[in-house]
């Protein structure tokens, strides 16, 4: 007995952790490829296991992550939105699909008893009898010539002169007034479908804890909005925390950071009601148009001192050639592109045309810009 229980806990311990696995990848390791055996690995397991692989990690990373998770093997894999800079794969079952309903079973229909089916089968029959007999017609009436009556001619009348017309009456009609009709009162939202929707995308499906008011707000808070409803995420751990915003809040306040539409995240903590405002963003496009600046610039002196700790920036990248996780810092008529490169660093002169309100680039500071898409222009 004692020999069975200890080959029970071998087989145990030889389950492999895959079972039950949370995977953490920073953003760091994402963009250098250090994680690039983790997605692999976990490709080929879930493949042989039947397992799912769910991840939540920035919209503009899904497609990588993808290839590389099935480089490993044909996993099923679930992508989710993610607001952080760092991937976060979770391992799980696939969901049970749902019993299929079988047809109803036509009942079959009971045979009639030989009673009924006698009395189905019976015909009436006329029984004989005295018919009664009919009167006879009456004959049609002769018809008569009418007497021809003569009449005397009318006597003339006398002409009567015409009454003279009275003025037509003049009839005052009230003005017609436009008639009004109510305007049709605005759809109200879905207020809880809208929660529902978030706590999936935000909260792995979890429900928020709670209200949270503007002041409990905090700097690195994350507020995401969705009509009428505002969610805040705050991440004390790998398990994100969710609320909902209760209270009115200015999204234009200084104390919020832009990071997209709809998507901000907390500066600084929300104090008293007299604040400034961030400076409205141009609705025309700002063009960047860049060259390699002349090797006596003085402002290429100053580029390469504050980007490249003083050394020569000899290399350069057309704008056709960016790719997300580059860092472009922008001056007048000139931009430095960081690109890193394993564990290195890469600094390239910018060449070309680049607009910098586009969707593709992420603005992160004052002449800072970050490369979230494989296509910008």
């Amino acid at each position: 007995m004692k020999a069975r229980r200890l080959l029970l806990a071998a087989a145990f311990a030889a389950l492999p952790a895959f079972a039950q696995q949370n995977v953490d990848i920073s953003g760091k390791d994402f963009e250098s490829g250090a994680g690039d055996a983790k997605f692999a690995t976990l490709g080929r397991q879930a493949a042989a296991s039947g397992k799912r692989i769910v991840v939540t990690a920035p919209p503009e990373w899904h497609g990588k992550i993808a290839a590389k998770i099935r480089a490993g093997g044909a996993a099923n894999v679930v992508l989710k939105d993610g607001f952080y800079e760092n991937v976060l794969v979770r391992v799980e079952d696939k969901p049970a699909e749902p019993p299929k309903p079988e047809p109803p079973k036509a009942e079959p229909r009971p045979e009639p008893k030989p009673a009924q089916r006698a009395a189905v089968d019976r015909v009436p029959v006329d029984v004989p009898g005295p018919k009664p007999t009919l009167p006879p017609p009456a004959p049609a009436p002769v018809p008569q010539a009418a007497p021809v009556v003569t009449t005397p001619p009318p006597a003339p009348v006398a002409a009567k002169p015409a009454p003279a017309t009275a003025p037509a009456a003049v009839v005052k009609q009230a003005p017609a007034t436009a008639a009004v009709t109510p305007a049709a009162a605005a759809a109200k939202p879905d207020v809880a479908k809208i929660q529902n929707g978030l706590e999936q995308t935000l909260n792995n499906g979890r429900e928020a804890e709670g209200p949270l008011s503007v002041s409990g707000l905090l700097a690195g808070d994350f507020i995401f909005v969705d009509g009428p409803v505002r969610a805040v995420v705050r991440r004390e751990s790998l398990r994100p925390r969710m609320f909902w915003l209760d209270g009115e809040l200015d999204l234009r306040r200084a104390e919020l950071k832009e990071l997209g539409p709809n998507r901000y995240q907390v500066i600084e903590p929300i104090r008293g009601d007299n604040y400034s405002v961030r400076a409205e963003r141009s609705d025309q496009p700002k063009q960047l148009v860049a060259t390699e600046p002349p090797g006596n610039s003085p402002t290429r002196a100053t580029f390469e001192r504050d980007y490249n700790d003083g050394h020569p920036i000899s290399g350069a990248i057309t704008v056709e050639r960016l790719h997300a996780g580059d860092i472009v810092y922008a001056g007048n008529g000139m931009a430095v592109v960081v690109r890193r490169e394993g564990q290195a660093l890469t600094r390239f002169w910018l060449e070309g045309s680049l607009d910098l309100g586009q969707a593709g680039l992420q603005k992160d500071g004052a002449n800072k810009y970050k490369v979230i898409s494989d296509t910008v222009r």
